[in-house]
């Protein structure tokens, strides 16, 4: 069985149904077709670490099936075909729901051992870093300019 595709007749096709329809490239954009947006992410903000850790605290278990609805028969065969599939779904979904539960713990021990006394902790030596930085950086100055006037000494003597 050959199939013979011709591009040219579909584009023809449509340019020719675009002029019946009166229709302009200005008409629609991106913003006009309808999608599912993706969840807000909130980020450095405590109220939304802790919205965010209850949504998980009690969203880490996952079904491994949806309630059956509908026809009859096709609810028969979605049975068949669920017992059938069973012995391979189930244990993917149930090692991901062990992964859920220990990331939850992880994520609630973290946030409940960041303190402010941490935090201050941590920042008191970032602010002994930068001091000692500080110094360091004007001590080399310091060096370079001596090890530059040695050197003019030295040629001097050179010199002479």
């Amino acid at each position: 069985m050959e199939n013979n595709i011709n591009i040219e007749e579909i584009m023809a096709d449509i340019r020719r149904e675009i002029k019946e329809k009166n229709l302009t490239a200005d008409m629609l954009s991106f913003e006009d077709v309808p999608y599912k947006k993706p969840a807000q992410v909130e980020t450095g903000s405590d109220e939304a670490a802790d919205n965010a850790l209850r949504y998980l605290n009690t969203r880490y278990y996952i079904q491994p099936y949806k309630e059956l609805q509908g026809n009859p028969v096709k609810v028969f065969f979605k049975k068949v075909i669920r017992k059938l599939t069973k012995f391979y779904v189930e244990p993917v979904v149930f090692e991901q729901d062990d992964f859920n539960a220990n990331t939850v713990t992880v994520l609630n021990t973290l946030r409940n051992s960041s303190s402010a006394a941490d935090i201050s902790e941590v920042e008191d030596k970032l602010a002994m870093l930068e001091l000692s930085q500080k110094e360091l950086a004007i001590r080399l100055d310091k060096l370079e300019r001596e090890n530059e006037q040695l050197r003019s000494q030295l040629g001097k003597q050179r010199e002479e």
